[in-house]
């Protein structure tokens, strides 16, 4: 029996008052009406339905990191925050390294516990090469490696050597690289100049501009070099797009993410929340940021998501910069804080164009770039997956209202707009107004 839903729809191209009908998980039909009589409808000033988004850099932590994070909570998280779909990041532990491992994820890890859908990053070690020439392309959306390393990184491959061998291989096969790309020569240089700090602010300058912008430049040399699709996970300064947008002239099938903390935070807020906000990438300057800001509204961000990274508080809670885990949990507080940030820089009159860039950096772009032909967007014959947020109800984020396991938040006590009141996965309602709806049916999604 089909099922409706009306609403404020939005798309990439435009916004509309419309009702969505969708029948078995897919979407039929989608009409531009003003007709509110439907099973579920969303009439309000203030809220909008968007496709539900995809979270591209999700750091699940299972296996061997569950007291930082597991698939139940942090997929429940994934729908509070209007998230369908994850993407699976490799650094657990075991790292993520082998054909075996990931198909225990697959078959052990994800189901019947996971609360969105999902697929998979495979990741790659120096010993474990010989693992992407037969790994099954259709279960994994590409391979992610480390140019440089912290905390919970043990599979750097620093050497552009090793690099050139793996890229290699991933073209023949027509498999994404997702490289973190941070050069661990000029890391190590820094950390020695700063040997004597422990600050949380000793962290930006530990891993300035020159560190990203030199492993930039490596990586997408040799994308070019040997015809390799290569994706930059979260970049985060002008010059790194700007070397983007060079590639993509020359004809280098490149793709650039950048994430929602670095619109959010700056490394002035070092001060007020210290090892919280330690990321890797650092944190920019406000300048940076506002310059990031511009790309963003000018739609030459590729994909926008949250990176979302929980760890237990007492890594965290460190006073020494050097200790404290490279990380923080934002994949339920995403889409408030940047619509909060949005509206705060930019007032609300022209929110509804940040709304149709979002549906586009963070659902359509992402489902396009990994090939997810199933979701991604409001249209017929994709899933029904939407995330129906309202601007006008206020969250006061608290540590109750979080799913995640780690239990604690840099967003807490802020005063966000936007946050979801709804999500549906394949037409199901799974979240409403701070609730869990259901058991957990996430399914994996296969290219």
């Amino acid at each position: 029996m089909s099922t409706t839903i009306s609403g404020r729809i939005v798309t990439p191209e435009k916004i509309f008052n419309g009702i969505i009908t969708f029948d078995h998980g897919k979407i039929i039909s989608l009409e531009e009406t003003i007709q509110t009589n439907t099973k579920y409808s969303f009439p309000a000033s203030g809220q909008y339905i968007l496709p539900g988004l995809i979270e591209v850099h999700g750091h699940m932590r299972e296996p061997g990191h569950t007291q930082k994070g597991d698939i139940p909570h942090e997929t429940q998280a994934a729908l509070a925050g209007g998230v369908t779909t994850i993407l699976d990041m490799p650094n657990t532990n075991p790292p993520t390294v082998t054909i075996d491992l990931l198909k225990e994820k697959m078959e052990k890890i994800y189901p019947g516990k996971s609360y969105t859908d999902y697929s998979f990053f495979l990741g790659v070690s120096k010993d474990s090469l010989d693992q992407l020439k037969t790994v099954d392309s259709h279960n994994i959306v590409g391979v992610k490696m480390f140019m440089a390393g912290h905390e919970t990184t043990p599979t750097t491959i620093p050497d552009d050597q090793t690099l050139g061998k793996i890229f290699k291989i991933l073209a023949k096969r027509d498999i994404i690289a997702a490289v973190h790309a941070e050069d661990q020569f000029l890391i190590n240089q820094h950390n020695e100049e700063l040997k004597d700090r422990s600050d949380a602010a000793a962290w930006s300058e530990m891993r300035p501009k020159d560190v990203i912008v030199s492993a930039v430049k490596r990586a997408i040399r040799l994308a070019e070099q040997y015809g390799t699709e290569l994706y930059l996970l979260h970049l985060s300064t002008p010059e790194e797009f700007a070397l983007v947008d060079k590639a993509k002239k020359r004809g280098v099938k490149v793709h650039g993410e950048l994430v929602g903390y670095q619109l959010v935070f700056n490394t002035t807020d070092y001060e007020r929340l210290g090892n919280k906000i330690k990321v890797a990438p650092a944190l920019r300057s406000p300048e940076d940021q506002e310059k990031m800001w511009e790309r963003l509204k000018n739609e030459k961000i590729d994909v926008l998501c949250s990176e979302h990274t929980p760890h237990e508080w007492e890594t965290k809670n460190q006073p020494d910069v050097r200790i404290a885990q490279a990380g923080t949990p934002s994949i339920q507080e995403n889409l408030p804080a940047l619509l909060t940030t949005y509206i705060n820089r930019f007032g609300k009159d022209s929110v509804e164009d940040f709304l149709q860039t979002l549906s586009k950096v963070s659902a359509k772009n992402p489902a396009e770039i990994i090939e997810l032909k199933q979701t991604g967007e409001i249209a017929i014959g994709k899933d029904a997956d939407f995330s129906i947020i309202d601007l006008n109800q206020t969250w006061h984020v608290k540590k109750e209202d979080l799913f995640s396991k780690c239990g604690w938040s840099a967003y807490e006590g802020m005063e966000l707009v936007g946050r979801p009141i709804a999500t549906f996965l394949r037409g199901q309602l799974v979240y409403k107004d701070g609730t869990i709806v259901g058991d957990a049916h996430g399914q994996q999604i296969k290219k």
